[in-house]
């Protein structure tokens, strides 16, 4: 479907110059230069104030300098509860634990807020959360997209890559040249180059892409390869549409269609490749361990075999017997003499003989399906225990001969126009010298005085500290995109982005183009630590809460919903790292997405049940699929880069986290581990619940309501096990003294709690 809107963008769109022989760019007029985004960052000098009381970081001088003006007193502090799980929440995605907060709350020296601050930032669990949003904007997953939506087995190690350059604070002007040039460093380095430099190109392939293109036209499909590096370059570092220019002059921004394949001679050489890095000992042991299982499994796939054959045997007479005859006619005659009449009647018959999975299935007896399943069972048991792929760099490598770059007529691959060589967007750039290398491209683009890098890259950490960037266009700072709220502050953050000089008490400024630093800047200010209570008069004068009169509230994506049931249920598999986990998926997943073949072949589920609880990052993300708890709540399609997920809110919401297996098999769980902890009390258990879920007490009107809950729901399973109907516990979870009917009433409480707002929220 995307593929064919492409198509239609391509014929609608007219050209620029639709009659000249060779294209020509058109002029940038000083007024198109002049726009904020394209002018070198220069550092403001910090607002003058009429109260300075309030202030903790520079940040803070510029939000208060707007809110003075427009007559708005900021918020109070929020309480220390408050400000320690909206930490936790927005630094790590995952919800403190009691201990956690106890010690926190326990702790009265004066910094401990910003010890607090350090040892977060320190958290491996940091990387997953901030890793998270990168790979939203270079729209990552596992698969290629499209209709066959293939795997792709080496992409996790990109994906770690990212987890562990924002763990170790990797300054981002290196994390960016790794990503767009690292096999060409790789390959200066010669032998001395560690194999996890080409790792970081992949980049270039989070796109979706043809891997079997069938009749595509292959000049077409490479096109396709080369939209997808440009675009993603564009949005992700420059955040500027440069696809508008793929078919014609940007019609709002001065990026022509010359700029536009300028830029993407920089990729003409770029070819996929995996990049193998296994040691001759780790093939050899690898391929001995897929011996040895594919030995045990053929004797199996033979019995199953053995069973299909004569069924489809059977299936396949019957349908050719009710073929009309002018068809029999032509599969009887032999193959080598058949007229081209019926050679073409022939391959009319396949789909009409063809006999799926499901007929199959109809035509087996009880006794052979039964025996059938058995047998498919232990094939796939025994697949799961396969080795995995060798060590290879899911990557980009240029190729020894480099294409010659054409500007082309709609985006037409066959409407080759001008050639062009690579070069920079002339609106962002004064340099005469004709580039080459994608390390060169890399190099401008992490000059400190490049207009975009910085600017674009502080205010997406902006963005998801406050659920608003300065510039709420993330992707787009061109003219059309939001004007900054507070563009002295961009500039500023921008700026010390690049060239730090300021630093907490007792710190030493930090290094150039360190992410924490801005995180350090911010978390720490007055505007960050705000209640999020909102006056009558802020409501008034500022409803969309721009000037940050006090802090939004902002519901967890996804992924740190499902983490944080997890974390207060306490199953959380904190593992970091490592192969994608494949999770069981609910029937009418299955039902939806498998229509072909045998569903229980199609989705391998990683035997290790343990796995099954780790962070939400590293699911399997294959862009067809997706969970439909992570769906249900926003997480990003894959097929664009997503840089503000949306918030919606509608009824399938509830029905989920209320009722799918995944939120009722952790209640249970959480169910199971406060009666283990705190007994039958039933009081003792609430507050146990609550400290989990929200890091406090219940207060008495909670407490009163919960506990009239518990007495319904428990009458309820009592009946139900008096009529000996399960009730969804295992006796031999608990032991035998326990109230099973009040721990199953216990569980459906702890989804209750799940399903608030409070637990949903970053407060």
């Amino acid at each position: 479907m995307r593929r064919v809107c492409i198509l239609i963008l391509i014929l609608a769109a007219p050209l620029s110059v639709a009659t000249a022989d060779d294209y020509i760019d058109p002029e940038i007029t000083p007024a198109e230069k002049a726009h904020w985004a394209f002018r070198t960052v220069v550092r403001p000098a910090l607002p003058s104030l009429r109260d300075q009381k309030w202030v903790r970081t520079p940040a803070d001088v510029f939000i208060q300098h707007k809110l003075e003006a427009a007559r708005l007193t900021p918020a109070p502090v929020a309480d220390r509860l408050t400000l320690c799980r909206r930490l936790y929440l927005d630094l790590l995605g995952l919800p403190p634990t009691p201990a956690e907060i106890d010690a926190f709350l326990s702790d009265q020296n004066p910094d401990a807020y910003e010890k607090l601050v350090e040892r977060l930032l320190a958290s491996p669990h940091y990387g997953e959360r901030w890793g998270t949003h990168w790979l939203d904007v270079v729209r990552f997953a596992e698969s290629n997209g499209y209709e066959a939506d293939g795997v792709r087995p080496h992409a996790w190690r990109y994906r770690d890559y990212v987890v562990k350059s924002f763990n170790e604070d990797k300054p981002y002007n290196v994390f960016l040249t790794e990503q767009i040039a690292g096999d060409e460093i790789a390959i200066a380095k010669g032998n001395t180059a560690p194999p996890e430099l080409w790792v970081p190109t992949g980049m270039h392939r989070c796109g979706p892409v043809h891997m079997v293109s069938g009749n595509l036209d292959p000049e077409v499909v490479r096109q396709e390869v080369l939209t997808e590096m440009v675009n993603g370059l564009g949005t992700a570092t420059m955040g500027l549409t440069v696809g508008c220019a793929r078919c014609h002059d940007h019609k709002f921004d001065p990026i022509s269609l010359g700029d536009y394949y300028r830029l993407q001679a920089f990729f003409a050489a770029a070819r996929y490749v995996d990049v193998e890095f296994a040691t001759d000992e780790e093939k050899t042991s690898r391929e001995k361990a897929i011996a040895t299982i594919a030995a045990r499994i053929t004797p199996l796939r033979k019995q199953v075999s053995e069973i299909d054959a004569p069924i489809k045997a059977r299936l396949t007479q019957a349908k050719r017997e009710a073929l009309e005859l002018r068809y029999k006619v032509a599969l009887a005659v032999p193959a080598d003499q058949r007229t081209p009449e019926q050679k073409k009647l022939v391959s009319e018959t396949g789909p009409l003989l063809k006999v799926t999975w499901d007929e199959v299935l109809a035509a087996l007896s009880r006794e052979d399906r039964g025996r059938r399943e058995s047998l498919r069972q232990q094939i796939h048991a025994l697949e799961a225990t396969l080795p995995p792929p060798s060590p290879s760099a899911w990557a980009i490598k240029d190729s020894d001969n480099r294409p010659e770059s054409f500007v082309l007529k709609r985006g037409n691959a066959k409407g080759k126009w001008s050639a062009v060589n690579a070069a920079f967007p002339r609106v962002l750039t004064s340099n005469a010298i004709q580039p080459q290398s994608r390390l060169e491209l890399a190099k401008w683009l992490t000059q400190p005085h490049h207009p975009l890098t910085a600017r674009v890259i502080v205010n997406r950490i902006w963005q998801h500290h406050f659920g608003r960037g300065i510039v709420a266009t993330p992707n787009d700072f061109g003219t059309r995109g939001a004007q900054p709220t507070h563009p002295e502050l961009l500039d500023w953050l921008a700026k010390e982005f690049v060239e730090p000089t300021w630093h907490p008490a007792g710190q030493k400024a930090g290094q150039p183009w360190q992410l924490k630093q801005i995180h350090r800047l911010i978390v720490l200010s007055a505007t960050y630590r705000q209640a999020s209570r909102e006056t009558a008069e802020a409501h008034k004068l500022d409803p969309d809460n721009k000037l940050l009169s006090h802090m939004p509230r902002r519901r967890l994506e996804a992924e740190a919903i499902r983490d944080s049931v997890l974390t207060a249920s306490g199953e959380l598999n904190r593992t970091v790292g490592g192969p994608s986990v494949r999770v069981p998926l609910e029937p009418e997943v299955y039902d939806l997405i498998f229509t072909e073949g045998e569903p229980d072949g199609l989705w391998l589920v990683t035997p290790d049940v343990r796995q099954h609880a780790r962070r939400s990052i590293y699911l399997f993300n294959k862009r067809n699929v997706r969970l439909p708890i992570l769906e249900a709540f926003d997480q990003p399609d894959t097929l664009n880069s997503c840089a503000v997920r949306p918030v919606s809110t509608f009824a399938p919401q509830a029905l989920i986290l209320m009722n799918g297996p995944f939120v009722q098999e952790q209640g249970k769980a959480l169910a199971v581990r406060i009666v283990g902890e705190v007994g039958e009390d039933r009081r003792r258990q609430i507050d146990s619940l609550y400290r989990r879920a929200y890091g406090r007490n219940a207060t008495e009107e909670e407490l009163q309501l919960a506990l009239a809950f518990l007495d319904e729901q428990a009458a309820s399973f009592r009946d139900r096990l008096r009529a000996r109907l399960p009730i969804g516990l295992p006796a031999l979870a608990l032991p035998g003294t326990v109230d099973l009917a009040g721990t199953r009433a216990l569980a459906d409480l702890c989804v209750v709690v799940f399903n608030t707002s409070e637990f949903a929220y970053i407060p």
